[in-house]
């Protein structure tokens, strides 16, 4: 008897181990495949992703991150309702904290896709609920600013301009201070308040400058140059563009370059320089149809022929 009992609690931890292992063999393919399915969501392959999805659900039924594959892969597909059948379902699945947090943005991204704002409104404030439970300003501060979001595609302004806000009171450092700065700033200019939108946008392009890459900080200038247009400052629209010029002559970006000398096209042709707009418009589509952009070139050919006619 003592040799059997023996022998069966051998073969129980032996099969326990067993269990342990095929366990953990299980979670690292499903890891294996939810990374997967980020790369294919990046590369936008939705339909790619929506493979790797089931292969996860596969391998675990009802697994939260095969559900929320699914529903982000849908979603992208355009299929609303069977995308909100499964990230709601993944939400089920969720643990308590972090991944509630991601789905309720996922579930307020993919009603704002498809214009329900309220609905999006409403996923995105239950995940700021969960955020100040889980004492997670970063990502409040992402819901605040996917609320504005919202509010700008509803075309309400001033709520937008609310969430934007609240949002750069939760701002860690330079670089995400500007990002709301710059929210601010396209708010602003949108409402037609020029000073506010110089200001935001002014401090956005100085933060890029100091903290940000160099494509950051050269939007940021385009951005800047285009408030200073709106504002019809053009001798600091005409500043800012030639700056921006000679950045991009400096780091070898031929793109930039042609959005500075298109910008400086048009503080000429603002000012009455019509001559030597046409001249700067002809070369920078010239400069553009060269390095391929062919939407940019269209611009600038739509602004050549406007001043032609």
């Amino acid at each position: 008897m003592k040799h059997k009992n023996i022998l069966h609690i051998t073969l129980i931890s032996a099969f326990n181990v067993l269990f342990l292992f095929s366990l953990n063999a299980n979670a690292d393919a499903i890891s294996d495949k939810m990374a997967a399915c980020n790369v294919a969501l990046n590369n936008a392959d939705y339909v790619g992703a929506s493979v790797v999805a089931e292969d996860i659900l596969k391998l675990k039924d009802n697994s939260y991150d095969g559900l929320l594959c699914k529903g982000r892969a849908l979603g992208a597909l355009g299929n609303y309702n069977e995308a909100l059948i499964n990230l709601e379902s993944a939400l089920k699945q969720s643990p308590p904290g972090f991944e509630q947090i991601l789905t309720h943005i996922f579930i307020g991204n993919l009603h704002k896709k498809n214009n329900k704002i309220s609905e999006a409104v409403s996923s995105y404030e239950t995940s700021i609920k969960i955020c100040e439970t889980e004492k997670l300003d970063k990502f409040k501060r992402i819901n605040l600013n996917l609320i504005g979001d919202a509010h700008t595609q509803n075309k309400d302004l001033k709520a937008a301009l609310n969430s934007y806000t609240a949002a750069t009171k939760l701002a860690m450092n330079d670089n995400e201070r500007a990002d709301d700065f710059e929210r601010l700033a396209a708010t602003y200019n949108a409402l037609g308040k020029s000073n506010e939108a110089i200001e935001y946008q002014l401090k956005a392009t100085l933060m890029h400058d100091k903290s940000g890459t160099r494509e950051q900080f050269a939007n940021a200038s385009v951005a800047l140059g285009r408030v200073y247009e709106a504002a019809k400052d053009y001798p600091a629209a005409e500043n800012t563009y030639a700056k921006l010029l000679r950045f991009s002559k400096n780091n070898g970006s031929s793109y930039y370059e042609t959005v500075a000398n298109f910008g400086l096209a048009r503080t000429k042709a603002a000012v009455g320089d019509t001559a030597g707009a046409k001249t700067m418009l002809a070369d920078a589509s010239i400069k553009a149809k060269n390095i391929g952009e062919t939407e940019l070139a269209a611009e600038i050919d739509a602004s050549l022929n406007k001043l032609n006619n």
